[in-house]
């Protein structure tokens, strides 16, 4: 139930803190003084847009703020679960907007995303008016409907799994079908380049390492000579600088044994000697690796002018091309082996599209049930508001039986069913969509016996915004009445020009515009009336602004007999 609301900076309202009570909330007032906007304050709440030019002139931001007080907190903990909130017997619903456009939500003082306020916000109140009014003579509105009256939220919930999981199931099948198709379609060119680049078996860097071979080559007589000098000055011909200096280290053997002090002199001489010979060897071992295959040369030319024209014709390094060949190796055997893996796939859509059929099966026949009790209730709840004689069916319409390919055809979110509301006012009219006979009067009964018929949790407030319009007389007592039965069990806000829908026991607010004298600007304003102001205000509704006695004696007599309806 709806404590408490609060409205700040929200078109023409200032500062506003409404106290509601249980059962009936009554809004009356003079045509645009406002009360959309208590409608709208409310739609804020259930996630409707929030634009600029709804805060006040001037404010930097608008605010909505609305206390509730569950009864019966039980009954929401499903909600509160799907929505990931610890459940709770008193909430605070906030919103606020900005004078440039940005949206901010809470739940219970914590910041929240909108969409789950929206949908908090769905579950403890309901709006109806003549937008509402309008969509009802959709046929998704009246699924919705049916399914609300149902109680289908926990089949629908597994509907819509099982048809995400088939749509899952679908592009996973779609993205391996069509790469696969596109794969099949370059394989005799992925083959061939991979079978090129393998024949080839260029391996990284040998064209870097082929290159320094080449100009080793082409450099062969001038090296050759350089070593073979360097060579036989060391140890080649007699008095070459290893035999110069193997006399000398026998001269200084000597010369040591004789004198100590020459042994370090001796060692160096030894070191010299030892390293020299050693580089004679090496020089010598360098000459004799130098002759080479005369024909290495050509075979090295060729080797290059092959990598050069594969590395133009792929427009790729030589490393990137390696990796291009191991790519389509890899590629080709995925294709050779993707028969199983679209083999998986094909069973688990099809598991996944026979889940989704046979969940949409079950919420059919649900619906079907679902369907009759509803369209009997309905011509119980339009029998005394105007409509003795109404027939009223609810059409569920699934695919034809036997058609397997029609209900796949139909399958979605929801299941597969339509569904629309016959309606015949007069007998012998015969039944026919709501759609094209249903006048705004007859819309508005038919909505209030719908949420009538819809039972929802004790808790929940209703919001009522002129669906009498239009009523008049015997009608709109009876529809008064029917507000005041329905009254018994959930809290109503009642917005409306009917006297007869006013009289109604219950609290009673009266919305008017006033100029403030100190700005000259304009405010929104709703005030509570006591009994006397009540008189005055039907009196208002049935004569105008200056009310004669006549009339002021009618409007005790509403009241009067407002009070006796019996609940």
């Amino acid at each position: 139930m709806l404590t408490e609301l609060s409205v700040r900076n929200l078109a023409l309202i200032e500062t506003l803190v409404i106290a509601f009570g249980p059962g009936v909330n009554l809004l009356t007032g003079e045509t645009g003084a406002g009360k959309s906007i208590l409608v709208g304050a409310l739609g804020l709440l259930m996630g409707r847009r929030g634009a600029a030019d709804l805060v006040r002139a001037g404010a930097e931001e608008a605010e909505v703020s609305a206390f509730f007080e569950l009864c019966n907190p039980d009954d929401f903990i499903p909600a509160f679960e799907s929505l990931g909130l610890p459940p709770a017997g008193e909430i605070i619903l906030r919103r606020v907007v900005t004078a440039a456009g940005r949206s901010r939500a809470y739940i219970n003082g914590s910041p929240a995303p909108l969409a789950q306020l929206a949908a908090l916000a769905e579950e403890l109140l309901s709006i109806s008016g003549q937008h509402e009014q309008q969509s009802l003579l959709r046929p998704a509105s009246q699924l919705e409907y049916l399914d609300r009256f149902g109680r289908h939220r926990p089949l629908l919930a597994e509907m819509s799994l099982a048809w995400r999981h088939l749509v899952q199931a679908a592009a996973e099948l779609k993205t391996l079908t069509d790469r696969l198709g596109q794969a099949a379609e370059k394989r005799d060119l992925y083959e061939f380049q991979r079978d090129e680049i393998k024949n080839i078996a260029p391996q990284a860097g040998e064209d870097d390492e082929l290159l320094a071979e080449k100009n080793r080559i082409k450099n062969y007589g001038r090296l050759r000579e350089s070593l073979a000098s360097a060579a036989e000055l060391l140890g080649g011909e007699p008095g070459n600088v290893v035999e110069k200096l193997g006399r000398i280290r026998r001269l200084l053997e000597t010369a040591a044994a004789l004198e100590p002090g020459l042994a370090e002199t001796l060692a160096t001489t030894l070191d010299c000697y030892h390293r020299l010979a050693d580089l004679a060897v090496e020089l010598e071992r360098r000459d004799q690796d130098l002759n080479t295959d005369p024909d290495r040369l050509d075979w090295v030319d060729e080797r290059l002018n092959t990598l050069a024209k594969l590395k133009r014709k792929y427009n790729l390094p030589l490393a990137d091309i390696i990796a291009h060949g191991r790519r389509l190796a890899e590629l080709l055997d995925e294709i050779d082996g993707a028969g199983l893996d679209l083999a998986r796939l094909r069973k688990e859509q099809a598991q996944a599209r026979e889940a989704a059929l046979a969940l949409a099966a079950r919420l059919h026949q649900a619906r079907l049930e679902a369907g009759q009790s509803l369209a009997g209730l309905l011509t119980e709840s339009l029998k005394p508001l105007g409509f003795p004689k109404m027939e009223i069916q609810v059409r569920v319409e699934g695919p034809a039986e036997g058609s397997p390919e029609e209900a796949a055809r139909r399958l979605g979110a929801g299941g597969y069913d339509r569904v629309e509301l016959l309606f015949s006012p007069n007998p012998g009219e015969g039944l026919k969509p709501l759609a094209r006979i249903a006048s705004g009067g007859e819309l508005s009964r038919v909505m209030l016996a719908l949420k009538t018929a819809l039972d929802r949790p004790g808790d929940q407030l209703l919001v009522f915004d002129e669906i009498d319009a239009g009523l008049g007389g015997a009608t709109a007592e009876a529809v008064a009445a029917k507000m005041s039965r329905l009254a018994a069990r959930q809290q109503l806000i009642v917005i409306t020009h009917l006297p007869q829908m006013a009289a109604l026991a219950g609290r009673h607010f009266v919305v008017a515009k006033t100029q403030l004298p100190e700005s000259d600007r304009t405010v929104t304003t709703i005030t509570p009336l006591e009994e006397s102001g009540r008189v005055e205000e039907l009196a208002r509704m049935l004569s105008g602004a200056s009310p004669s006695p006549e009339a002021l004696a009618l409007a005790g007599q509403l009241l009067e007999g407002g009070r006796s309806i019996l609940i």
